[in-house]
């Protein structure tokens, strides 16, 4: 049975360290009249103080220019290296690094529009929504509840990024060469496996 999210926040946890806190306060006789109300303060204090990360800044669209898209993703891999954990935050550098080299050499050679549309909407729309939906629970949350197939919120981040970075390689190694058909076949593929960012809320 999988406990609320809320079991998990910054926010219980902080209010339980000071209702304990005030508790331990009062066992010592530090405390006396009114202990509980105190302690059930603490916990409200600790609650309404603490903050959990909340999402990513982005204004990522699948409509913007090419120029646009990449400092989009240059400036969510920056941010990243701010609030994920070192080996997501990789990733999402090793994904933009392919974006700026990608999509100018497709826009440039009029490459198939489709695997054009499909590399910018990956990283414009995906990769922000799969980045905002980790960090939409708990830390506490994402590193120890296992939500699929026995795997954590950031376990399954990191497989999905994981395959979209080498597969951006790919698309950047096929585009240099102009290999036409594999680009087709790795947009179509960007395409169905890379739809929709997980979600990781318990239903």
């Amino acid at each position: 049975m999988r406990l609320p999210l809320f079991v998990y926040s910054n926010r219980n946890l902080a209010g339980s360290g000071l209702a304990l806190l005030a508790l331990a306060a009062f066992f010592l006789n530090l405390i006396h009249d009114f202990w509980y109300v105190i302690v059930a303060g603490s916990y409200g204090i600790g609650a309404l103080v603490a903050r959990d990360g909340g999402a990513l800044e982005t204004q990522l669209n699948d409509e913007m220019s090419v120029k646009d898209a990449v400092d989009g993703v240059a400036r969510l891999a920056a941010e990243s290296q701010k609030r994920l954990p070192p080996e997501i935050a990789a990733l999402v550098t090793q994904i933009a690094a392919a974006v700026e080299e990608i999509l100018p050499r497709l826009a440039a050679r009029h490459v198939v529009d489709a695997v054009f549309d499909d590399v910018r909407s990956t990283a414009t729309t995906y990769l922000p929504d799969t980045l905002n939906a980790y960090l939409s629970v708990p830390t506490t949350y994402r590193n120890t509840v296992a939500i699929r197939d026995g795997k954590t919120a950031r376990q399954i981040v990191v497989e999905q990024l994981t395959v979209l970075a080498a597969k951006m390689q790919e698309i950047a190694k096929n585009a240099v060469v102009d290999d036409a058909q594999s680009l087709l076949a790795n947009g179509r593929f960007l395409k169905e496996r890379f739809a929709e960012a997980p979600m990781f809320k318990p239903t």
